[in-house]
């Protein structure tokens, strides 16, 4: 149980960091007016549609990494990797309720966080039922 809360605090310090990464990239890549003020709607709609789309990818490549590196540490278990992938959706839902993003980013934001989720579960081989033991014996 405590491997399994580990997994999922540390799944959330990773994803969290490469949503930094990601959204530093995707700035870098299509930088904001001198003057962009993100409270204002108008601002946000003026930003390209790439410097949007990247702020999406980062969503989804944090619940993925995140995700992914919960469900190894807690031995494949893929709960482990929803709640990070959860943990992010409701990371990108702040983001969503301080800075005045279009409609569709908000949309947007459900499936890039359970794709993630779900390729994370995916890509590691994680099981659902109980977290398995660390001195288990397997029986036949």
């Amino acid at each position: 149980m405590v491997r399994s809360a580990f997994a999922v605090l540390l799944g959330v310090v990773v994803g969290a960091i490469l949503v930094f990464v990601v959204e530093r990239m995707g700035h870098a890549l299509f930088p904001a007016p001198p003057d962009f003020d993100a409270a204002s709607a108008t601002a946000v709609a003026a930003l390209p549609l790439a410097a949007k789309v990247s702020v999406l990818a980062a969503w989804f490549v944090g619940a993925l990494g995140g995700g992914a590196v919960a469900s190894l540490i807690a031995r494949r278990w893929a709960p482990a990797a929803w709640v990070v992938a959860m943990t992010i959706l409701l990371l990108a839902g702040t983001s969503l309720a301080a800075i005045a993003h279009p409609l569709w980013m908000a949309i947007g934001a459900i499936p890039a966080a359970l794709l993630g989720g779900w390729l994370a579960v995916v890509l590691t081989g994680a099981r659902y039922g109980l977290p398995p033991q660390s001195g288990q014996k397997k029986l036949l």
